[in-house]
């Protein structure tokens, strides 16, 4: 759950309605909506509420709706930001996410903070509603300026912090919440303390009334007087003269936000204004190299600049370095980048840098930095999502290509399977694909939307969804005809991974090694591994033999060569398939560095897999079980293995083998005895010894191996530990996986026991 950046003031004055709301919740409240005027702290209420109860539920997260952009399904959008905030991985293309939610949140309590509804509250409502129906352990809290109009919705006023009265002595005016609030931020921010009584004092107690009791306009307040000083800044604030004599809270809201933001916006400098507004093309935070490349120019030195914004608390640092704007800011900067005449030129800047850091990923990512670009891609969905929208809304043919280009380079890294984006990203490139340009022009045939369908139609087919996939190969086909293309490998690597997993048919194996070779002549290096994979795995499924030997031996090479730590657990994978001369069981190696990385996708084709090479060893009934929790597994984790022809052989033999062993009953009873295992009791089956049971004595590690379970067993960290071997701290994850591999281990813990153990047994150890 990833709440960092955004709460940034003290939850001051709240304890009494936290408390209300904490009881309500537990008690069985479907749906509350925290409603109230921006800036009066909606967020931050929600934020300590759910880390008040998070306790009580069996799942809880916060979901983000503000940087969702009407362009797109919303529904499917707003669904598929929950389904992303629970983490929950679902592969299937087909199915909606309110359908994968209702069937993950069956049976269990959770609790949703739907942030920032207002502009989506149509389709918000939708999504809430049917899942409150289909899940009664479910409830909902929203933050929105407008309720929703549900049933079940309790609407929960937030109201501003409570604010000094005209006239009220020092001590009186001390207990409000907006001058004790305000007094907290200044001295925050290294404003020294006022003596009451003074200029000054009486100064700070007007700017708390002027704040309306608004926590983000007191935030603003105490940055500006950092420059200012109190008296100076309430002369900038009207003299106070938004003041009224009577009811603390008479003046409007918005007003007194819009002029807090007006007078911040009035302290910068025209470079720090300019840079305010540029920044505010981003979705979901930024870094400074992205900061400089889109903002640039003539806004002046970007560093020096944005550390002043952050000083004005106009820009927030995150928790993992990155920059921020809150809703209110953001948009404000928006509108005047609009006054400026910048937006179109400042959204082209948006989508360029997108489209260089996805095809930097797609070009590099077979390397050691495999999985912090998987991690990068994902973060930047926001960015990726908002530079893809405004593809979509433009609408010419440059703008389409770059839309198309984007999404295709987002797939070439494969990190839809990584992080179950398969529905998000599917949906862009429809979206991009079925857009007619302005003018309803038909769009011309292109090298970029040939690469488009066929990175879509292979992501269709891997997931099992064939006819869809088989529509997009019959669009690359006729692009390919088109252009003189028809021995692309784009083309060539979409037509033999259909013809192989979709249809088990090794005469697509050739075509996987022209499309291999090809994109290697390209200098595509990822492109070309994953072609090399998929003829791995088609051959090492389907045969012959000694196609299966040289094309597994390759992939692994490449893999090991590249030390891209994802693909080589893939490229280890097809080393143990049945067509092999000698097929090596290393998916014990596999499943613990799978399961480490947070692979769900990696983790249920091993499973998979090991339950068809039990059903060969003589182990029926872990076989059976094995099978049924792979079952269990595809569920949970959305991974469908149905359409998949030559994975369903495996199985139907391997169903067969136990068959015939224990018979029809007992296959039965353990199948269904290993559908209710949980996830970790499966990993737990599938790392058993297979055959013989595994030594243990250690001797095969290797030294540096020996020396990497002494010190996890000392309680040293990865990072400890690399510091100790003189290595990077990716290498020391390396070495554990591997550790984990060869003693049949899942994690630091069991590690430790047995090092430990070891040690008793031999002191020389």
């Amino acid at each position: 759950m990833e709440l960092a950046g955004v709460g940034l003031t003290s939850l001051v004055g709240r304890d009494e309605l936290l408390g209300s709301l904490a009881a309500s919740v537990r008690a069985g409240a479907r749906l509350t909506s925290l409603s109230g005027p921006g800036g009066v702290g909606k967020t931050r209420l929600a934020l300590a509420l759910l880390g008040k109860v998070a306790g009580d539920f069996d799942l809880a997260a916060v979901v983000h709706l503000a940087d969702l952009g009407p362009s797109e399904d919303a529904v499917t959008a707003v669904g598929q930001s929950i389904v992303s905030a629970l983490g929950v991985t679902d592969h299937h293309s087909q199915r909606r996410p309110v359908e994968v939610l209702l069937e993950r949140l069956r049976g269990q309590r959770v609790l949703l903070v739907l942030d920032n509804a207002e502009h989506l509250l149509d389709p918000v409502a939708d999504v809430v509603i049917a899942l409150l129906t289909g899940a009664p352990g479910l409830s909902v809290v929203t933050t929105t300026r407008h309720r929703l109009d549900l049933p079940p919705e309790r609407v929960v006023a937030v109201p501003p912090v409570t604010i000094p009265d005209a006239g009220d002595p020092p001590e009186r005016a001390r207990d409000s919440q907006a001058l004790s609030l305000l007094l907290e931020r200044a001295g925050d921010v290294g404003f020294p303390a006022v003596a009451e009584g003074t200029a000054a004092w009486e100064a700070l107690v007007e700017l708390a009334r002027w704040s309306g009791g608004l926590p983000l306009v007191i935030e603003l307040i105490a940055a500006q007087m950092g420059a200012l000083g109190p008296e100076k800044t309430l002369q900038r604030l009207d003299g106070g003269r938004l003041l009224t004599a009577t009811a603390r809270r008479a003046q409007p809201h918005h007003r007194t936000l819009t002029k807090a933001l007006d007078i911040s916006w009035d302290l910068c400098t025209p470079e720090q204004r300019l840079l305010w507004a540029r920044l505010a093309v981003f979705s979901g935070g930024f870094d400074l190299e992205a900061a400089e490349e889109v903002c640039g120019g003539s806004s002046g030195d970007v560093l020096s600049l944005l550390a002043d914004l952050v000083r004005h608390s106009v820009v927030v640092v995150t928790g993992d370095g990155r920059y921020q704007q809150l809703q209110p800011l953001r948009e404000y900067g928006l509108r005047h980048l609009d006054a400026f005449g910048e937006t179109d030129e400042l959204r082209e800047r948006h989508c360029r840098w997108v489209r260089g850091l996805v095809a930097t990923a797609a070009a590099e990512w077979f390397g050691p930095d495999e999985l912090t670009w998987l991690a990068r891609i994902h973060r930047e969905v926001p960015n990726i999502r908002a530079a893809v929208g405004w593809c979509v809304a433009t609408r010419t043919p440059e703008a389409v290509e770059t839309g198309l280009g984007i999404v295709t380079d987002v797939l070439r890294t494969r990190v839809q399977f990584f992080a179950a984006l398969q529905n998000t990203t599917s949906a862009w490139l429809r979206d991009l694909l079925a857009l007619p340009l302005a003018g309803n022009e038909p769009p011309e045939p292109t090298p970029t939307r040939m690469a488009a369908h066929a990175a879509l139609g292979f992501t269709l087919i891997a997931i099992g969804d064939k006819d869809r996939g088989v529509s997009h190969l019959d669009q690359c086909r006729a692009l390919a005809v088109q252009l003189g293309a028809e021995s692309a490998p784009p083309l060539l690597f979409l037509e033999g991974s259909h013809r192989v997993l979709s249809l088990g048919d090794t005469s697509g194996l050739p075509l996987l090694r022209q499309a291999r070779d090809g994109f290697r002549a390209l200098g595509a290096r990822g492109d070309a591994q994953m072609a090399g994979l998929i003829l791995a795995v088609g051959a090492g499924l389907l045969g012959p033999a000694d196609i299966a030997d040289e094309t597994s031996a390759e992939c692994f090479e490449d893999a090991e060569r590249s030390d891209a730590p994802w693909a080589r657990t893939w490229a280890l994978w097809t080393q143990g398939l049945p067509a092999l001369t000698a097929p090596t069981y290393v998916l014990h190696e596999c499943l613990p560095a799978q399961i480490a990385m947070g692979d769900r996708w990696g983790t249920t084709w091993t499973v998979e897999a090991g339950a068809w090479w039990r059903s060969r060893i003589g182990q029926p009934e872990d076989a059976a079980r094995m099978l049924g929790g792979c079952v269990g597994l595809q569920e949970r984790h959305g991974v469908g293995l149905g359409g998949l022809v030559p994975f369903q052989r495996q199985r139907k033999l391997a169903e067969r083998r136990i068959i015939a062993a224990i018979g029809e009953a007992a296959f039965r009873a353990a199948y269904t005895d290993g559908t209710e295992l949980t996830t970790e009791e499966v990993y737990e089956l599938a790392l058993r010894p297979v055959g013989a049971r595994a030594a243990t004595t250690g001797a095969e590690l290797t030294t540096t191996e020996r020396k990497v379970a002494a010190l996890v067993a000392n309680g040293l960290s990865n990072g400890q530990i690399a510091e100790e071997l003189h290595v990077s701290k990716r290498t020391v994850e390396t070495h554990i996986g591997r550790i984990f591999g060869k003693l049949h281990l899942v994690n630091r813990a069991q590690l430790a026991a047995w090092y430990l153990g070891r040690s008793a047994d031999d002191p020389s150890a």
